[in-house]
């Protein structure tokens, strides 16, 4: 999980000059997801809930924060809507910024200055991560259900397999080198095993189970009702991702912005 950017007593002393005190009660929300970012908050005293929504507009709790969290930085600063809400668990005093204040509070104190330098630099960096993996996950999905889609028989446990590299790319659109990567990654995750590449052949075993698990944590919609195989409870697709040889790339993180 991303850190939050977290200030000192020291800190928020000098804060009181830019900010206005507010007191929140339980279950109330201080930032909305999808809402235009315009204020940034410091927690004095309590808790607070880092939520984010998920397919069916449900809140999952992602992070917990206390004092001396900053909260909102990363939307004022970037001038972009709130991709995380903050919900109140314990009664909560924060100081409260709008862009202006804040932006000249963190001009006026060099430590604010490089503490929040740092965690903008470290979100970039974990945002730029998440695409890249997202990128091997949709990778993995094309060229997975390209295997399913040729298997022999849809009944199948298991069985050999013979594919030719150059018509996967060209179904795929995906390039050579990204189609090996993938398998190579299925071989890894004992999906696709005794994998050998000859020329431009690809041969090996499929265990068609296991990969339709795989794929369903990617957005595999198994239609066919050969493929309706309960979700694994294993992990997901982008955890997997990030325990394979490199390229590695990270379970995206989410934290309040």
């Amino acid at each position: 999980m991303l850190q939050a950017t977290v200030v000192g007593s020291d800190v928020t002393k000098f804060l009181f000059d830019y900010g206005r005190k507010q007191r929140f009660s339980v279950g109330s929300y201080i930032i909305r997801e999808g809402q235009l970012a315009r204020n940034v908050f410091v927690i004095l005293e309590g808790e607070a809930e880092i939520v984010k929504a998920d397919e069916n507009g449900n809140d999952k709790v992602v992070a917990k924060v206390g004092k001396g969290t900053i909260l909102g930085e990363m939307g004022v600063f970037m001038e972009q809507p709130r991709t995380t809400s903050v919900r109140i668990s314990a009664e909560l005093t924060a100081l409260e910024f709008t862009a202006e204040s804040f932006t000249s509070a963190v001009i006026k104190i060099p430590d604010l200055s490089l503490r929040l330098l740092k965690s903008l630099s470290a979100k970039l960096s974990e945002s730029n991560d998440a695409i890249v993996g997202l990128g091997y996950a949709q990778s993995m999905l094309m060229c997975g259900m390209y295997v399913l889609d040729v298997r022999p028989s849809q009944t199948e446990k298991e069985s050999s397999i013979s594919l030719s590299m150059q018509q996967i790319c060209d179904e795929t659109g995906l390039d050579k080198h990204i189609v090996r990567n993938c398998f190579e990654r299925f071989n890894r995750r004992g999906v696709l095993m005794g994998l050998g590449f000859q020329g431009s052949s690809i041969t090996g075993k499929a265990n068609y189970p296991k990969l339709i698990r795989l794929l369903r944590t990617v957005g595999y919609p198994g239609n066919r009702k050969s493929d309706q195989v309960a979700p694994a409870a294993e992990k997901s697709m982008a955890e997997a991702l990030a325990e394979d040889a490199s390229p590695q790339t990270a379970a995206p993180d989410v934290a309040s912005d």
